[in-house]
């Protein structure tokens, strides 16, 4: 190993950024968001850039206490040794917070090594398959109180205008009301787009099939999460029952975690978060197991602009999923100025997004560009 490729130094950033109002899904409300983004600095100067979102200022503690020493000295050309001796580190939770830690630490690596070859990521991770990207409107989220889907048709109108040829809507209220929000979003995208719905794991199996039933001919893509995401006997049950492909896999942390669920074809659409399920390394995993099943993957994305960036160069690798093209990327349409500040993605007119070429994830991290939003900035060597 060059010594000019030995990491030197973690920085952690937590940031924060409060919405205008309280807002949500069907099952929680919250009045702010906050991610945590970690830099890994090479003694030759380069940097990668990581985040995890959940739990910003414990991730935060995990990687100064546990993972630090496996991370420092540590050879930045060779991610998935690093991974490998990190997740060494994480036996007793290899589900949990600590997955979610390395998820940054892998990110941040993989950038860094695409930064010494000068290279995007797609590119040392084998070579892009596409250059553009159909990305999809995920929103809007709800008001806490009173009609939970007004101001659904404002924001399904606006996705349109922006290009959006598929959206993502939050429901979960109950099947009356979702019915209604659902036949309203379809009447304005028209029978063109594509249009999936996210329950966000607040239904049950009765209201999940009756709501499929009401709205059988609006010829959705998806029903994604309708019951909590572990509930496996339930999956297995709506997967027998529906005609909608079932998607979900966003809280799964780690390989072992999608194993089940493919094996018992309860979802046809993986949808593992970067910044959650274990990094890149992980997720390139579970894309293998994907496609030896003959089912789609879809990074989910929430967070920041790295889980953003990270989800595009993974999504230009991988294979197109069976049948149907469906949409590649999701753009959480939410408030979210911590995120806008370093990248903000919107389609192209032909409703694509250009997956961005430039060495690493793809774009430069300005850090002051960062600062309105950090709470805390930790420093590690």
């Amino acid at each position: 190993m060059p010594a000019t490729d030995r990491i030197v130094s973690i920085d952690g950033f937590e940031i924060a950024c409060d919405l205008p109002e309280p807002a949500g899904n069907a099952l929680r409300t919250f009045t702010r968001r906050s991610a945590l983004l970690v830099r890994l600095t090479t003694a030759g100067g380069l940097v990668g850039w990581g985040e995890t979102w959940a739990f910003a200022a414990p991730a935060s503690a995990f990687i100064r206490t546990v993972l630090a020493p496996a991370v420092i000295g540590a050879d930045v050309t060779a991610p998935r040794r690093l991974h490998a001796e990190a997740m060494r580190r994480v036996v007793p939770d290899r589900r949990g917070l600590a997955v979610m830690a390395v998820s940054a630490i892998d990110i941040a690596a993989w950038d860094a090594f695409a930064r010494t070859a000068g290279e995007p990521l797609s590119r040392v991770l084998g070579g892009a398959l596409r250059d553009r990207l159909t990305p999809y409107a995920s929103g809007p989220l709800l008001p806490p109180d009173g009609d939970r889907h007004r101001g659904l048709a404002a924001a399904v109108e606006s996705y349109a205008r922006q290009n959006y040829r598929a959206v993502k809507l939050r429901v979960g209220i109950g099947p009356a009301a979702d019915e209604v929000a659902i036949r309203r979003a379809r009447e304005i995208l028209g029978p063109d787009r594509d249009l999936m719905i996210d329950l966000n794991e607040a239904s049950t199996v009765h209201d999940a099939l009756t709501l499929a039933r009401r709205i059988d001919d609006l010829d959705l893509r998806w029903i994604e999460e309708p019951v909590r995401h572990d509930d496996l006997p339930s999956y297995r049950e709506l997967a027998a029952r529906l005609t909608v492909p079932l998607a979900g896999g966003e809280s799964f942390c780690g390989l072992q975690a999608f194993r089940d669920p493919v094996a018992e074809r309860s979802l046809s659409i993986l949808q593992p978060d970067i910044a959650l399920c274990g990094g890149i390394t992980e997720t390139l995993k579970i894309a293998a197991l994907a496609e030896a099943s003959g089912l789609a993957l879809i990074p989910h994305v929430w967070g920041a602009a790295v889980n953003v960036l990270a989800a595009m160069q993974v999504a230009a690798v991988l294979p197109d999923a069976p049948g149907r093209p469906l949409p590649q990327l999701e753009c959480d349409m939410s408030h979210n100025p911590m995120r806008d500040a370093i990248f903000a993605p919107r389609p192209d007119p032909d409703g694509t997004l250009a997956v961005p070429d430039g060495p690493g994830l793809g774009i430069e991290i300005d850090t002051e560009r960062l600062e309105p939003f950090v709470t805390d900035h930790w420093t590690v060597a």
